[in-house]
Protein backbone atom coordinates (compact mmCIF):
# COMPACT_ATOMS: atom_id res chain seq x y z
CA UNK A 1 0.00 0.00 0.00
CA UNK A 2 1.56 3.13 -1.11
CA UNK A 3 1.11 6.77 0.83
CA UNK A 4 0.20 9.37 -1.48
CA UNK A 5 1.51 12.11 0.76
CA UNK A 6 4.98 13.63 -0.15
CA UNK A 7 7.70 15.37 2.26
CA UNK A 8 7.01 18.87 2.29
CA UNK A 9 3.07 18.50 2.17
CA UNK A 10 1.04 20.25 4.19
CA UNK A 11 -2.09 19.03 5.58
CA UNK A 12 -5.45 21.23 5.89
CA UNK A 13 -5.15 23.71 8.21
CA UNK A 14 -7.21 23.84 11.08
CA UNK A 15 -8.48 26.83 12.50
CA UNK A 16 -10.42 26.83 15.85
CA UNK A 17 -11.50 30.03 18.39
CA UNK A 18 -10.43 28.72 22.15
CA UNK A 19 -13.26 30.47 24.56
CA UNK A 20 -13.94 30.65 28.47
CA UNK A 21 -16.79 28.10 28.35
CA UNK A 22 -14.40 25.45 26.21
CA UNK A 23 -11.73 26.04 29.17
CA UNK A 24 -14.57 25.29 31.90
CA UNK A 25 -16.11 22.36 30.05
CA UNK A 26 -12.10 20.87 29.60
CA UNK A 27 -11.31 21.66 33.10
CA UNK A 28 -14.04 19.97 33.98
CA UNK A 29 -13.95 16.59 31.73
CA UNK A 30 -10.52 16.21 32.50
CA UNK A 31 -10.29 16.72 36.31
CA UNK A 32 -8.10 20.03 36.44
CA UNK A 33 -8.86 22.39 39.34
CA UNK A 34 -6.17 25.18 37.68
CA UNK A 35 -8.11 28.24 38.40
CA UNK A 36 -6.07 29.68 35.72
CA UNK A 37 -8.02 28.36 33.21
CA UNK A 38 -11.81 29.17 34.83
CA UNK A 39 -11.34 32.29 37.18
CA UNK A 40 -10.22 35.25 35.22
CA UNK A 41 -9.95 37.46 37.75
CA UNK A 42 -8.04 34.92 39.04
CA UNK A 43 -5.51 34.11 35.99
CA UNK A 44 -4.84 37.56 36.19
CA UNK A 45 -3.80 38.47 40.00
CA UNK A 46 -1.28 35.38 38.75
CA UNK A 47 0.36 37.62 36.31
CA UNK A 48 -1.55 35.99 32.98
CA UNK A 49 -3.61 38.18 30.55
CA UNK A 50 -6.46 36.53 30.87
CA UNK A 51 -7.74 32.27 31.03
CA UNK A 52 -5.04 30.50 30.35
CA UNK A 53 -5.83 27.81 27.57
CA UNK A 54 -4.50 24.19 28.80
CA UNK A 55 -1.19 22.69 27.04
CA UNK A 56 -3.09 19.15 26.43
CA UNK A 57 -6.07 20.95 24.99
CA UNK A 58 -3.79 22.55 22.83
CA UNK A 59 -2.18 19.23 21.73
CA UNK A 60 -5.43 17.88 21.16
CA UNK A 61 -6.04 20.45 18.61
CA UNK A 62 -3.10 20.11 17.02
CA UNK A 63 -3.54 16.04 16.90
CA UNK A 64 -6.94 16.73 15.62
CA UNK A 65 -5.55 18.90 12.49
CA UNK A 66 -4.03 15.17 11.77
CA UNK A 67 -6.56 13.07 12.03
CA UNK A 68 -9.57 14.94 10.33
CA UNK A 69 -7.41 15.49 7.72
CA UNK A 70 -5.65 11.55 7.54
CA UNK A 71 -8.92 10.10 8.56
CA UNK A 72 -9.50 6.88 10.31
CA UNK A 73 -7.12 4.34 8.25
CA UNK A 74 -4.08 6.04 10.22
CA UNK A 75 -3.49 6.06 13.41
CA UNK A 76 -1.16 8.20 16.26
CA UNK A 77 2.49 5.77 17.10
CA UNK A 78 4.13 8.81 18.90
CA UNK A 79 4.13 12.73 19.93
CA UNK A 80 6.21 15.22 21.15
CA UNK A 81 5.51 18.53 21.98
CA UNK A 82 6.90 21.87 23.46
CA UNK A 83 4.90 24.96 24.31
CA UNK A 84 6.33 28.43 22.94
CA UNK A 85 3.99 30.78 24.43
CA UNK A 86 0.71 30.94 26.40
CA UNK A 87 -2.31 31.32 25.26
CA UNK A 88 -5.21 33.19 26.70
CA UNK A 89 -8.99 33.38 25.60
CA UNK A 90 -10.18 34.42 23.33
CA UNK A 91 -7.61 33.06 20.72
CA UNK A 92 -8.08 31.98 17.52
CA UNK A 93 -5.68 29.52 16.88
CA UNK A 94 -4.68 27.69 13.46
CA UNK A 95 -3.14 24.63 13.40
CA UNK A 96 -0.76 22.97 10.62
CA UNK A 97 1.05 20.12 9.84
CA UNK A 98 3.59 19.05 7.39
CA UNK A 99 4.70 15.97 5.91
CA UNK A 100 8.77 15.82 7.00
CA UNK A 101 9.42 12.29 6.51
CA UNK A 102 8.20 9.12 5.05
CA UNK A 103 9.47 5.34 5.59
CA UNK A 104 7.12 2.59 4.92
CA UNK A 105 3.83 2.81 6.04
CA UNK A 106 4.62 5.86 8.51
CA UNK A 107 4.87 9.40 7.96
CA UNK A 108 6.41 12.00 10.19
CA UNK A 109 5.11 15.07 10.74
CA UNK A 110 5.96 18.58 12.09
CA UNK A 111 3.11 20.05 13.95
CA UNK A 112 2.99 23.80 14.66
CA UNK A 113 -0.13 26.31 16.34
CA UNK A 114 0.02 29.76 14.59
CA UNK A 115 -1.44 32.71 16.30
CA UNK A 116 -3.06 35.60 14.75
CA UNK A 117 0.49 37.53 15.41
CA UNK A 118 2.18 35.12 13.17
CA UNK A 119 4.06 33.78 16.59
CA UNK A 120 4.15 29.97 16.87
CA UNK A 121 2.75 29.36 20.19
CA UNK A 122 3.50 25.59 20.11
CA UNK A 123 5.57 22.86 18.18
CA UNK A 124 5.85 18.96 17.88
CA UNK A 125 6.45 16.31 15.80
CA UNK A 126 3.88 13.44 15.65
CA UNK A 127 4.20 9.80 13.97
CA UNK A 128 1.73 8.53 12.27
CA UNK A 129 1.08 5.03 10.72
CA UNK A 130 -1.46 3.28 8.40
CA UNK A 131 -3.60 0.84 10.43
CA UNK A 132 -4.93 -2.19 8.74
CA UNK A 133 -7.12 -4.74 9.32
CA UNK A 134 -8.67 -4.37 12.83
CA UNK A 135 -6.29 -1.87 14.22
CA UNK A 136 -8.06 0.83 11.74
CA UNK A 137 -10.21 3.19 12.93
CA UNK A 138 -7.93 6.04 13.90
CA UNK A 139 -6.32 7.24 16.95
CA UNK A 140 -5.43 4.24 19.87
CA UNK A 141 -3.63 4.59 22.56
CA UNK A 142 -0.28 4.38 22.75
CA UNK A 143 2.36 1.58 24.34
CA UNK A 144 5.63 2.24 26.49
CA UNK A 145 7.27 0.51 23.28
CA UNK A 146 5.94 3.02 21.01
CA UNK A 147 7.02 6.00 22.94
CA UNK A 148 10.89 4.51 22.89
Amino acid sequence: MSINYQVGDTLPRLKHTATAFQLFRYSAVTWNPHRIHFDEPYAREEGHGGLVVHSHLRAALALRCVTEALGPKWRVTKVAYRLRKPVCVPANLAYTARVTHIEGDSMTLELAEEHPSGEVGFEGTVRVSRAEGENAGGLRSSTPEDLA
